[in-house]
């Protein structure tokens, strides 16, 4: 005899139940009974609608398809597989991340295979106990869906930099990119951001290259800046990925004061050979040779005073060049580390302590280095004196910095402690070498031996070799050519490119025309940055005749937030034994809504993340300003559709465990059930 079990024979999925099944059912039976009425007549106005010979019912029959909906599954897989696993392929489209799972290709493969699960759902399965689990498992599919569709499409992810004590209110969007435009005038700063929806992310677009962009920047924010600017015109045509602006001397143009001057020289090879460039207006570039033997520096039109200072001859390694104003005193002291100098005629003790190499990290100065020496400064007698610390630099005198100590602890002075004491040190471990352009475009060559022993000789010309003594050796030194350095894009190899393409992002020239008032046009060339105004690059400016300074900045759309963020405290923790890799960075946020006024205060660290009225925000990076001032990076980031997608895949997840777990269990149970109802003994399990 057969056992009658309670699930639909047939192909059918609205098959009847024998009676001996109807009179034993569970209650969870009889509900699911009950609620699958309405999926039961759904799927019997499908089944009419498929039965009809039109378009409608053709419509229908396609998308009652199981084996199509496996062919969409693995249309999908194979998308999202090649979409992550080669980013190359996001390049050849010019597509991001977030655009490439965004895009209309596999938008329409959701659609199609969310059609197709509902169709055939409706129409071949029923919703029963012992169908739970299929019905488990294509709900969560269709919810991850209908989660991807809000997450890919309402996405917005960013980084924001706090300095300590200070107060956001925005981030950078990394999908989005816009141009920064601030105008200064007499009355102050005017800013502007304007996105930039159409510009490419990988394609070069240049006019040389026979491609350009043609993104216009519109009048109405242009004379939101200034009525002045309502005749000046910002044109974006060209864009430049994988790119760095990198020097490319063109010949200066008579009578016109060179942006940045530069000139060529040569030091031991031969009259005419090609040499190594220096850029006057570069705090980096006009340096050469930090680690060789000598070091040589360009200064254009440098003061008198700075004129002088490089000229002074003294006996030593090391001198420092004291001047105090007030008292009318400028004095010369050749040293020795932990000596103490009472400066005579005012009232200040200096004690130098100790000789260190410092790197600059300021914007201006970013990659320069110098010489310093650290001097302990007492100004006065007694308890009336006044103790601090200059760290006076070699190299760029203007940017050494005061340090005082408040209960124990070392303080910087950004602006300086005493501005009433002016040092000087002088450096002469090693050759130092200076071509001085002079403003009547003669040129100058002074050299401080090891020993404080400075020499000048006039350059007579270019080509002409003028001779000298390094390290006891005599050669010969060349000024080769003077030009004017311009900046322009040049591609990255290949092979020092980072392996994600994303990451190209940083790495990219935006190419701007502007033009003005009586045929005025000015070319620039733009690189990005991270944090727009409050990036680490300066702006590009443009001067603009009888309109004024124009800046502009190429960096990520800022956008706000519902929320302020004040850095608190920020700590950097490293692994026992070294200080070379942190484990951790930990910020202490305060979080204040905009709407409601409400605060608190939260920890955010490395892998816990905090969420706060819809933002999810994590610790990105740590970092310290050259005046030690600290900073944090946080991701900030929407979670639109994360939960919708997190639920669809446990629904996933608890349906197949349903279908091959439980479901067994409960047919084996309802058997036996039916099996003593109708008189015989259940059949033998293999």
């Amino acid at each position: 005899m057969a056992i009658v079990t309670p699930e639909p024979t047939g192909s059918s999925a609205h098959a009847t139940t024998s009676p001996i099944a109807a009179a034993h059912l569970w209650p969870i039976e009889r509900a699911f009974l009950w609620l699958g009425r309405y999926p039961k007549a759904a799927g019997k106005f499908l089944d009419g609608l498929a039965a009809k010979r039109n378009w409608l019912g053709a419509v229908v029959r396609y998308f009652s398809s199981v084996k199509l909906g496996i062919t969409y599954l693995g249309l999908i897989a194979i998308y999202l597989a090649l979409g992550s696993g080669l980013p190359p392929l996001r390049a050849y489209f010019d597509v991001s991340t977030m655009q490439f799972f965004d895009a209309p290709p596999l938008v329409i493969m959701l659609l199609l295979l969310g059609t197709t699960l509902i169709t055939v759902t409706l129409r071949r399965i029923p919703l029963t106990l012992y169908k739970f689990g299929v019905w488990t498992v294509h709900t969560g599919i269709i919810t991850l869906i209908v989660g991807c569709f809000f997450y890919f499409g309402l996405k917005h992810e960013g980084l924001t930099r706090i300095f300590m004590h200070h107060t956001v209110r925005h981030f950078y969007d990394a999908a989005d990119r816009a141009i920064y435009l601030r105008y200064d005038s007499k009355s102050g700063a005017k800013s502007a951001i304007v996105k930039l929806d159409s510009i490419p992310i990988f394609d070069r677009r240049s006019p040389q290259g026979g491609n350009p962009l043609a993104i216009a920047i519109s009048g109405k924010t242009m004379a939101g800046l200034s009525p002045k600017l309502s005749k000046v015109h910002v044109h974006v045509i060209g864009y430049y990925p994988y790119s760095l602006l990198k020097p490319i001397a063109e010949n200066r143009v008579p009578g016109v004061k060179p942006r940045r001057p530069a000139v060529q020289f040569n030091i031991g090879g031969q009259q005419g050979s090609s040499g190594e460039w220096l850029v006057g207006s570069s705090p980096r570039g006009r340096v050469s040779g930090l680690n060789a033997p000598f070091v040589v520096e360009y200064l254009y039109h440098p003061t008198a005073r700075r004129l002088r200072d490089i000229e002074q001859s003294f006996q030593g390694n090391q001198a420092m060049i004291v001047n105090v104003p007030a008292d009318h005193v400028r004095r010369v002291y050749p040293f020795k580390l932990n000596q103490t100098i009472k400066v005579k005629g005012t009232p200040y003790t200096l004690t130098p302590r100790h000789l260190m190499t410092m790197p600059l990290i300021n914007p201006a100065y970013n990659g320069a280095v110098s010489q310093a020496c650290v001097i302990n400064v007492v100004r006065g007698l007694g308890k009336q004196a006044v103790h601090f610390q200059r760290v006076a630099l070699f190299r760029y005198p203007r940017r050494s910095v005061d340090f005082v100590f408040h209960h124990g602890k070392r303080k910087l002075m950004p602006h300086k402690f005493d501005h009433g004491l002016h040092i000087r040190y002088l450096d002469a471990h090693r050759d130092q070498f200076w071509i001085v352009e002079r403003s009547n475009g003669k040129f100058l060559l002074v050299h401080r031996k090891p020993g404080g022993a400075v020499t000048k000789k006039a350059i007579p010309g270019f080509n002409a070799p003028v001779p000298i003594t390094t390290q006891g050796i005599t050669s010969q030194f060349t000024l080769l050519r003077e030009a004017e350095v311009a900046l322009r894009p040049k591609l990255i190899p290949a092979a020092d490119r980072r392996p994600k393409v994303e990451n190209t992002m940083g790495r990219c020239i935006l190419q701007v025309r502007v033009t003005g008032p009586n045929g005025f046009s000015k070319q620039l060339y733009v690189p990005f940055q991270q944090f727009g105004f409050h990036g680490d690059l300066p702006p590009i400016n443009v001067h603009v005749p009888g309109v004024g300074k124009l800046g502009l900045i190429f960096s990520e759309y800022r956008r706000a937030m519902p929320v302020s963020l004040t850095l608190l405290s920020c700590t950097e923790l490293f692994f026992n034994g070294g200080h070379s890799f942190p484990r951790d960075f930990i910020s202490k946020v305060r979080i204040k809504n905009l709407k409601t006024g409400k605060a608190r205060t939260i920890i955010i660290h490395l892998n816990h993340p905090a969420q706060v009225d819809g933002l999810h925000i994590f610790q990105a990076r740590f970092g310290r300003l050259q005046n030690g001032q600290p900073f944090t990076v946080l991701g900030v980031g929407n979670t639109h559709g994360f939960y919708a997608m997190l639920t669809g895949v446990i629904l996933i997840i608890a349906g197949i465990g349903y279908a091959f777990y439980v479901k067994p269990i409960l047919i084996n149970v309802k058997k036996k059930q039916l099996a003593r109802a109708a008189g015989v003994a259940p059949a033998a399990q293999s």
